[in-house]
């Protein structure tokens, strides 16, 4: 039971009717600054939009650390949700206006643990109201430009490959590896591997974007799926593996791009000038010469439903350095019509031009 003066007159409601009364208010929307317990936070509560029904978004952050948490109100319930990656409850929000404020511009409520009930008391003064649904508070520069500072460099520690090491590095959606290595070759790759990485807050502009564009649509954050390995490390070449799964898209939006180094001189190669073909700008893939395409497609047998695309031989491939041999292979797209071919380094040798033999003498065989 709570009590409410209203126009001099004491109004007690039981719980029920409390909460009928908080969900008939107005709803809480924009952008709001203050405290959980003693700690300042932000928070955005996004308009309510005609294709979520009921269901409500929003999201907070602590100024101190500037994560941004999911909130969630679904099926029109009172209590908002405090949801993790992983979308299990980590806390709720109950809100609603002072008893001397106006719901315009304060709120007032409590956050609880889902687990203990250990309750923090929540205290928000609006900061900018809502505008159009067309532009999600949660979206906002009110919201968002803190959140937009240029990001510390991230490094893991130092992952084991084939009995040597390497560490990963990432700013906002940018990352790359760093060889563990001494060498002056391994300096200049190590040089070249970061000017891969973001170097001001113009370069994560697709980046700050999504993030702006997921927190409006769901008060969630998303970013690109993206990871660097090296799949490759000999005495001579090592070559890093770039990957990156757009936010939003399909299996067709997915990029792989394979880069080769010289480990003593530190200079990167177009592996496929080995075979007397170029790789395309932009990425890794190229056709396979005349000659390699007839010996790889020699006995394969092309299902009827994969003739006359790309799969058939015709298309642009990958080719990749492993410790058995060279590998050449398509991208797929979900249709198993894509090949894949290992060329054992005792068979590459007609294929290859005086370059190619120069670039794996150590792997071919010994005449």
């Amino acid at each position: 039971m709570r009590c409410f003066l209203l126009r001099s007159l004491l109004v007690c409601l039981s719980l029920p009717a409390l909460n009928a009364a908080m969900a008939a208010e107005p709803p809480v929307q924009g952008v709001w600054q203050g405290t959980l317990g003693k700690a300042n936070v932000v928070a955005c509560f996004n308009q309510p939009s005609p294709t979520q029904g009921a269901d409500r978004s929003g999201n907070y952050y602590y100024t101190r650390y500037k994560t941004p948490i999911m909130l969630a109100k679904p099926n029109g319930k009172v209590l908002w949700q405090e949801l993790d990656a992983k979308g299990d409850t980590t806390g709720t929000w109950s809100l609603h206006a002072p008893q001397d404020g106006k719901l315009s511009d304060k709120l007032i409520g409590s956050w609880t643990d889902p687990k203990s009930g250990k309750t923090l008391p929540l205290a928000l003064t609006l900061l900018e109201a809502a505008g159009d649904r067309e532009h999600p508070s949660c979206a906002s520069d009110a919201y968002n430009l803190a959140l937009e500072v240029f990001p510390s460099t991230k490094m893991s520690k130092p992952i084991a490959f084939e009995g040597k090491q390497y560490r990963k590095l990432q700013i906002g959606d940018t990352i790359t590896v760093e060889l563990i290595a001494p060498g002056d070759g391994v300096a200049k790759i190590n040089a070249q591997l970061r000017a891969v990485l973001a170097k001001n807050k113009q370069d994560l502009a697709d980046f700050y974007a999504t993030r702006r564009e997921y927190l409006g649509r769901n008060g969630f954050t998303t970013e690109d799926e993206v990871y660097a390995e090296p799949t490759y490390w000999s005495t001579r070449w090592v070559t890093i593996k770039f990957y990156r799964w757009p936010a939003g898209y399909g299996a067709n939006g997915i990029s792989i791009k394979f880069r080769t180094w010289d480990v003593k001189t530190g200079q990167e190669t177009d592996v496929w000038n080995w075979f007397g073909a170029s790789a395309s700008d932009g990425d890794d893939k190229a056709e396979l010469p005349d000659r390699l395409r007839q010996a790889l497609f020699k006995n394969v047998k092309i299902d009827a439903e994969c003739k006359g695309t790309d799969y058939d031989g015709r298309g642009r491939f990958h080719l990749s350095l492993k410790p058995e041999g060279v590998s050449f292979w398509e991208d797929s797209n979900g249709s198993g019509c894509e090949n894949d071919f290992l060329l054992p380094y005792s068979k590459v040798g007609p294929f290859l031009t005086v370059k190619g033999r120069a670039a794996l003498s150590d792997l071919l065989p010994k005449n």
